[in-house]
């Protein structure tokens, strides 16, 4: 049955991959600013990579070691999850309109699936290692998403009202 996981996965994301360059070529949409965003997002996603790895080697320095497979999933999910994540971040800032009123509400978004995503990571390694520590493991890169979108909805409303 893990095997129908791994590679149905697989190849529903091969499948996914294909059809969607296929929809992106028949509307002209494979130009230079999509090239840009891909190289962009795959590069942040590297460094997302790369804290993911701290994070665990950390745990395991602290003696909650929680495998190679699960260890090997939440890198495979830190990396393709930054990586869309990062994509889809990079996409709606390069294709609105910087007048549009609706700005504060797509950060707003950004900043409410960036947490969710940590909290999702966090609740995988949870119940692959039965250790509840793994969620107060959460709370600080929470907590720092909070106070990032508290501040860019501060500097957001304070630039309205000195432009309004």
């Amino acid at each position: 049955m893990v095997y129908v996981g791994i590679y149905g996965g697989l190849l529903f994301g091969i499948v996914g991959w294909y059809f969607g360059r296929r929809a992106v070529a028949k509307n002209n949409g494979l130009d230079e600013v999509l090239a840009y965003i891909a190289a962009k997002s795959r590069s942040i996603s590297w460094y997302f990579t790369i804290a993911a790895i701290c994070v665990l080697f950390s745990l395991e320095v602290f003696g909650l070691s929680i495998g190679t497979i699960p260890s090997l999933a939440i890198l495979l999910f830190v990396h393709l999850g930054s990586w869309g994540l990062t994509s889809l971040i990079l996409h709606s800032r390069m294709t609105n309109d910087p007048d549009e009123t609706g700005k504060g509400k797509l950060q707003l978004v950004q900043g409410i699936a960036i947490g969710v995503s940590i909290l999702i990571l966090f609740a995988i390694i949870y119940i692959l290692s039965g250790d509840w520590r793994f969620l107060l493991a959460a709370i600080p890169p929470v907590l720092l998403n909070v106070i990032i979108m508290i501040s860019v909805r501060r500097k957001h409303a304070g630039s309205g009202k000195k432009t309004g």
